[in-house]
């Protein structure tokens, strides 16, 4: 469902009117019309700007609009018996065939070759309707009394297969007033699917017990309701069944700071099953870690991952295990993409957070968090937002948020970079930092370097002041922020303004940082900057190697809207980067569609420059046999050239077990994390 709503956007025109759909309503609104693209319009244009934007929970049955009952015209003339047991399966809670037909009167046959049976799936004793069209017109088209009936049909049919805690709520929806006892009773039941995480069900019992309780127990359904809504995503609907219990705890001052963007609302003071403070507990922790590395973040959430069942929005009663609710859910997957791009893995992050967005309350998590990401991910990978970013940004209640401003401000400076305008760019960046991007930056979205940029700019000034900065913060007695990133930030500075004579030792300890912090990006981003200052100091030949390294970082961390522009600073500069780059420059295309091992034997193999690449190769090889064995150093040659791992068997004649052993080994040795690293570290040098 996702792929289909995501090729349309988020938006929703009928005549003049454009209403935004946030990207998790518009998956569930094109399920529950079959994907009817007419029917979902004109549902989004009755349904009000909660209900599109999720903060309010979506009706269930949807109403019927025109253009689904056009899609089923003979429904109108059913009979009696079918459309009783049409109904009945409309509002039944549970999809056991022997209740369906127990509540309506009917037989098996009439499911199997009935009129019903054409509208109805009978699988292993269970129904379901084919589609949920159907559903939606025949509870339109039912009057009181008949679903008052059915009601009364199905809580009698539960009782008697003793299942009388379902039947409550199927005799709450047939009495006319409201009965106290009954309401403690729903009041229980809604508990009962909040600690199944079913925040949907639990909302939907605890309003009926809202409607039909007094005193105490009105005030103890609101209190669920509102938790329910809360852990659902639904903060409008929280805040109101919070304030109808007049509770002033943790539940509403938690949706009102969802509503306000508060990266930290204090959901662990609202969470109740294992499941979400597990769920919650990884999540923080590893948005904690993820500042100093990828690997102990990861490894915490490794730990919770292999037991989170996707949250549901709402199923049979208690015939499923617990999972988390949808608001915890949602904070993981955004920390999980968040963990991944730091690790310089754009494209799994940006997975992720696209499944995350159809299913679940993205836009609420760490004060937009992940509409930032989402963001910063388009950008660098294609250059332009996508339909489902643009809508989760638009209909998130928390877009105002200081991180997603900031977050604005840095795609600013994105763009600009891209386009070639280094003075905007460089502006964006200062004030980013002023508006909270400093902590953005924290979490390593991928960002232009700023004393790269002031350089490029001609802001001398700005750059020695920012590099000032950074050395009083890092190098300081009291240092601000320790840790890689300023670490980074400060290597990367030292290389832009070098001087001449300590470039190269800048750009070695650069490097050196860059492996540590362990991101294809960022290491991509490095050599970027090597090789400019390269260029500034004439050394064209070398910096068109380091362009070259960066182009293949980039690809292989999917960042294939900031590969490098080929045009160096001079004209001398412009021939070493041709024939440096001149395969991978004019297929970048290629480069994406290519296999990793694939891009080291392009680089090596298809260049104009082959024959002097591959004697530097070997004088490096000769250089690494002080860290390698004989045989380490014949598998990192020939994966350098660009080998599969089966083909390095071959040649060597061993076995391919062999050959990853001798690898892990290289990569360890040189302190590389892939082929690509490893090719990059080689002829670079070279």
């Amino acid at each position: 469902m996702a792929s289909a709503t995501s090729a349309r956007t988020e938006e929703s025109t009928t005549g003049t009117q454009c209403r935004t759909v946030a990207p998790h309503v518009s998956a569930a609104l094109s399920g529950m019309v079959e994907g009817d693209p007419d029917a979902r319009a004109e549902l989004e244009n009755i349904l009000n700007t909660e209900h599109l934007t999720g903060a309010a929970l979506l009706p269930d049955p949807l109403p019927a609009v025109p253009a689904a009952r056009a899609a089923y015209p003979r429904l109108g003339g059913l009979d009696e018996d079918t459309r009783r047991i049409l109904l009945t399966a409309a509002v039944a809670v549970v999809d056991r065939a022997e209740v369906l037909l127990a509540a309506a009167g009917a037989d098996i046959e009439d499911l199997v070759s009935g009129p019903a049976g054409d509208y109805l799936h009978l699988v292993g004793g269970r129904f379901s309707f084919r589609d949920q069209r159907v559903r939606q017109i025949v509870h339109d088209d039912a009057d009181l009394a008949a679903r008052t009936a059915v009601h009364v049909g199905l809580a009698n049919a539960l009782r008697g297969s003793g299942r009388a805690e379902v039947a409550l709520w199927h005799t709450a929806l047939s009495t006319m007033e409201g009965d106290a006892l009954l309401a403690d009773g729903l009041v229980e039941l809604a508990e009962r699917h909040l600690a199944c995480g079913d925040t949907a069900r639990a909302h939907e019992v605890a309003r009926e017990a809202v409607s039909q309780g007094a005193g105490d127990t009105h005030r103890r359904a609101s209190a669920v309701a509102s938790r329910a809504a809360l852990l659902g995503g639904h903060v409008q609907d929280a805040i109101s069944f919070a304030r109808q219990a007049g509770d002033a705890g943790p539940a509403l001052a938690a949706a009102l700071a969802l509503r306000d963007g508060d990266p930290d609302p204090g959901l662990g003071d609202v969470v109740e099953s294992e499941h979400d403070r597990a769920a919650l507990r990884a999540a923080v922790g590893a948005l904690a870690l993820v500042h100093g590395g990828a690997e102990k973040a990861a490894a915490i959430l490794a730990e919770v991952l292999p037991d989170v069942a996707p949250a549901r929005h709402s199923g049979c009663w208690f015939e499923a295990p617990g999972r988390v609710t949808p608001l915890v859910e949602a904070h993981l997957r955004v920390v999980q993409a968040l963990v991944a791009m730091r690790s310089g893995e754009l494209d799994r992050a940006a997975g992720v957070l696209a499944d995350a967005a159809h299913r679940l309350p993205v836009a609420l998590a760490f004060g937009g968090l992940g509409v930032a990401l989402a963001r910063r991910l388009d950008l660098v990978r294609t250059g332009s937002l996508s339909a489902t970013t643009r809508a989760l940004e638009t209909s998130s209640a928390g877009a105002a948020a200081g991180v997603v401003r900031a977050a604005q401000l840095g795609d600013k400076a994105v763009e600009a970079t891209r386009a070639g305008r280094d003075v905007q760019a460089a502006t964006f960046l200062c004030l980013a930092a002023e508006r909270g991007g400093a902590e953005l930056r924290a979490w390593w979205l991928p960002t232009p370097d700023p004393a790269e940029l002031f350089v490029r700019a001609g802001q001398q000034r700005a750059a020695r002041r920012h590099l000032a900065q950074l050395r009083t913060a890092v190098l300081g007695p009291a240092p601000r922020v320790p840790g890689l990133r300023m670490r980074l930030d400060l290597a990367r500075a030292e290389v832009a303004l070098a001087e001449p004579g300590v470039l190269q030792r800048a750009a070695e300890r650069a490097v050196e940082v860059s492996q540590a912090v362990g991101s294809t990006f960022e290491r991509g981003l490095t050599e970027v900057v090597i090789a400019r200052a390269l260029e500034r100091h004439g050394r064209d030949s070398e910096a068109a190697a380091h362009l070259l390294a960066a182009r293949a970082l980039f690809v292989e961390s999917g960042a294939l809207a900031l590969l490098p522009d080929r045009r160096p600073s001079s004209g001398a500069a412009r021939r070493g980067e041709r024939q440096a780059g001149n395969a991978v420059a004019d297929t970048a295309g290629n480069f994406a569609a290519e296999a990793v091992e694939n891009v080291t034997r392009l680089d090596v193999e298809r260049q104009g420059r082959g024959a002097r690449a591959a004697e530097g190769v070997r004088d490096r090889f000769a250089h690494w046999g002080e860290l390698l064995t004989e045989r380490e150093l014949d598998v990192a040659r020939l994966v350098a050239q660009g080998r599969t791992n089966r083909q390095v068997a071959e040649r060597l004649y061993v076995s391919v077990r062999t050959v990853e052993v001798h690898l892990g080994r290289v990569f360890r040795k040189l302190g590389v994390r892939s082929r690509t690293e490893l090719a990059v570290l080689a002829y670079r040098s070279a």
